[in-house]
C-alpha cells in the first residue's frame, strides 16, 4: 500500500499532463479490490506475482468514453520500475489496476451500476465481494462519487439483511458441527466429519463477521482478517483450535467440547444484541427466533438457510 501510494504521488503530475489535467478533478485514486496487497496481507511470498509499484484511477463512466482511451495511454508510460520494483504486466493486474470506471468497478462486485436500493439487492451481495470492494484505502478523490459509493457500503448491510445472513449461518452451525459432525463422529466416518467440519468453521466465522458488522473476505483471509475484530475474539479463538485437532476419535469429545464452547459464545452475543430471545445451547432455535424479527415480507417468506454468502 505504502509502495502504491508513493509511486502515485510521484507520477501523478505526469499522469494528468498533455492536456489531460482537468481530469485530476474528476479522478478517485487508491488502492482498492482483489489482492492480499488491498487487504494489507501482503509478504514476501506475495511478491511472486502481479506485485509492484501499480495503483487504480476510477472516473466517472461518461469522463471515461471521451478520454479514458488518453488517459489509459497516459497511465501505460509511467515509468516501468519505481524504488527498485518493477511494475506487474501479468494479465490479472492489468484488469485490477489502471483506469477504471466509478460504476463499472463497483458493478464488478455488486452486480449493479447503482448503490444497493433495496434489502434484496443487498441480500444477494455476497460479503467476500462487498468486502474487496471496501478494503484498501483511497488516496485522494477530489470529485467524491468513488468515496461516495465506497461509504455507503461500508455502513454495512441493513438490519434485515443483517438477520436473514445471522440465520442462515447459525442454522448452518447447529446443523453441520452440533448436529452431523457429532453422528460422523460416532460413526467412524472421519471423511464426512471432515466436510461438516468444514461447513461449520465457514458458517462461525461468518457470524463473528456479521456480528462484528464485517465483510468477511475470500477463505484463505478469513482467519487472518478476524484477528482484527473486536467481538467474539475467544469463539475465534476457540475455530482456530478446531480446525488444527485432526478429525480421529482420541479428538472426537475436545472438538466436540470447542463446538460447544464457540456456540455458547455466539448465542450470549446473539441474545445480548438482541437478536435471539430463545433460549437453550442448540442453535437452530435461535436461527428461527433470529428469521422471527425480520420486517421484510420478501427476506422472511426465504428458507431459513437462504444466503448468498
Amino acid at each position: 500500500m505504502e509502495l502504491s501510494q508513493s509511486f502515485y504521488e510521484f507520477c501523478k503530475e505526469q499522469l494528468f499532463a498533455g492536456g489531460l489535467e482537468e481530469l485530476r478533478g474528476y479522478a478517485a485514486a487508491g488502492l482498492v479490490g482483489e489482492g492480499s496487497e488491498c487487504f494489507g496481507y501482503d509478504d514476501d511470498i506475495s511478491q511472486d506475482h502481479d506485485f509492484g509499484p501499480d495503483f487504480c484511477i476510477w472516473i466517472p463512466e461518461r469522463i471515461y468514453q471521451e478520454n479514458g482511451g488518453r488517459l489509459e495511454a497516459a497511465y501505460d508510460a509511467l515509468p516501468e520500475t519505481y524504488r527498485g520494483y518493477q511494475r506487474s504486466s501479468s494479465r490479472q493486474t492489468l484488469i485490477r489496476r489502471g483506469i477504471m470506471t466509478v460504476e463499472g468497478f463497483y458493478r464488478k462486485y455488486t452486480g449493479i451500476l447503482h448503490i444497493p436500493a433495496d434489502t434484496k439487492e443487498w441480500f444477494q451481495i455476497p460479503q467476500g465481494f462487498l468486502s474487496v470492494a471496501t478494503n484498501g484505502a483511497v488516496f485522494e478523490d477530489p470529485y467524491g462519487e468513488f468515496t461516495r459509493r465506497r461509504e455507503y457500503l461500508l455502513a454495512y448491510y441493513p438490519e434485515d439483511v443483517i438477520r436473514k445472513k445471522l440465520a442462515a449461518k447459525t442454522v448452518a452451525m447447529a446443523q453441520a458441527g452440533q448436529y452431523n459432525y457429532v453422528r460422523c463422529c460416532r460413526r467412524g466416518e472421519w471423511e464426512s466429519a471432515y466436510l461438516a467440519g468444514g461447513e461449520f468453521v465457514r458458517a462461525a466465522l461468518s457470524v463473528i463477521y456479521l456480528l462484528n458488522k464485517k465483510y468477511m473476505p475470500f477463505y484463505k483471509w478469513a482467519f487472518r482478517g478476524v484477528e482484527t475484530l473486536t467481538e467474539l475474539r475467544n469463539a475465534a479463538v476457540d475455530l482456530k483450535a478446531f480446525v488444527r485437532l485432526e478429525d480421529s476419535s482420541k479428538n472426537a469429545v475436545q472438538k466436540r467440547i470447542l463446538i460447544e464452547s464457540i456456540c455458547d459464545e455466539i448465542v450470549c452475543e446473539l441474545r445480548k444484541k438482541g437478536y435471539s430471545t430463545s433460549n437453550g445451547d442448540f442453535l437452530e432455535p435461535h436461527g428461527n427466533s433470529i428469521m422471527s424479527g425480520i420486517q421484510d415480507d420478501w427476506l422472511r417468506s426465504l428458507h431459513v438457510m437462504a444466503d448468498y454468502g
